[in-house]
């Protein structure tokens, strides 16, 4: 019996490990998503604090590291929460280097944001409604001065090309908080994203699904069902984007296993997506909600 010899963390490491600058991003440049893009190029060249503002999976932060990719910069992000904390965006020491050297510039570990600041990079900050307010004001100096304070280090000044971008949730989801009115007085250019039309949706589920030869039908079809959950009254947190190319995938899939595309193909793909894709409101099973929008399109 062969046994595989197990491979380090190290090797693993070094095979897969992602450098931004060499991952080559794609998108589908068009319709709203055009007029984000060229928006962020007038919020950065008039030195304006951007924000954009959609539903999740709608392409925000893809946009910006599609944005950050053409415009050859360093790019850092990080995605907030309840949880997140100052340490998590300007850095801290390491414990073992800060008791031999004390607390020096060779025992600190810069954060994303403070390494955006210094090199002149892009920032994100990804879901900035779901931090709490004493994570948000953490941004203020940086926006306001264009400076940030690190303890015991001292204060730092951005690179002339450091340059934040913010995204967030729509306000009415759960899990969000309000944005400080100081900070929102510092964030000056709100772009909304909403969900793509019919055109831009099904060009962008064809791209996420390059080995697939899917009919203009079964397309159709995906795309049906997934604006159906955004209308629905039923349906509190409608199918993203995401949800679509999923279907898309897993019936393609279902599809070469069976020798044809069919819609029972597609009705069991989408059953088995959309029952945690979708949120129904309180009193209505999402699962109840699903197989009804499913069997109204394909009749199975």
């Amino acid at each position: 019996m062969n046994i595989l010899k197990k491979k380090s963390f190290k090797e693993l490491f070094k095979k897969y490990s992602v450098i931004e600058e060499k991952t080559e991003i794609d998108i589908v440049l068009e319709d709203q998503y055009k007029k984000a893009y060229e928006l962020l190029e007038d919020a950065e060249t008039s030195q304006l604090t951007p924000i954009l503002v959609g539903p999740p999976g709608v392409g925000k932060t893809l946009l910006c590291r599609y944005y950050a990719q053409k415009h050859k910069k360093p790019f850092y992000w990080l995605t907030m929460d309840e949880s997140t904390k100052p340490v998590h965006l300007i850095g801290g020491f390491d414990p073992a280097i800060a008791i031999k050297e004390g607390f020096s510039v060779n025992s600190y570990v810069p954060g994303p944001l403070v390494n955006a600041m210094l090199e002149g990079g892009y920032f994100l900050a990804n879901e900035l409604n779901r931090s709490t307010e004493y994570a948000q004001n953490t941004f203020l100096e940086p926006l306001e001065e264009r400076s940030i304070y690190i303890p015991r280090l001292g204060r730092i000044k951005a690179n002339d090309e450091f340059f934040m971008i913010c995204s967030m949730n729509p306000a009415e989801l759960s899990g969000t908080h309000r944005i400080s009115e100081a900070l929102k007085d510092r964030i000056k250019v709100w772009i909304p994203l909403k969900y793509p039309n019919k055109s831009t949706e099904l060009k962008i589920i064809r791209a996420n699904c390059p080995e697939s030869d899917i009919p203009e039908d079964m397309l159709e079809s995906i795309y049906q069902i997934i604006h159906r959950t955004r209308l629905d009254s039923d349906v509190e947190q409608p199918a993203s984007i995401r949800a679509g190319i999923a279907i898309a995938r897993l019936a393609s899939l279902q599809a070469k296993k069976n020798g044809e595309y069919s819609n029972r193909a597609l009705s069991f793909a989408s059953k088995h997506v959309l029952f945690g894709s979708i949120k129904a409101r309180p009193g209505v099973r999402s699962e109840d909600v699903s197989n009804k929008i499913i069997k109204s399109i394909l009749g199975v």
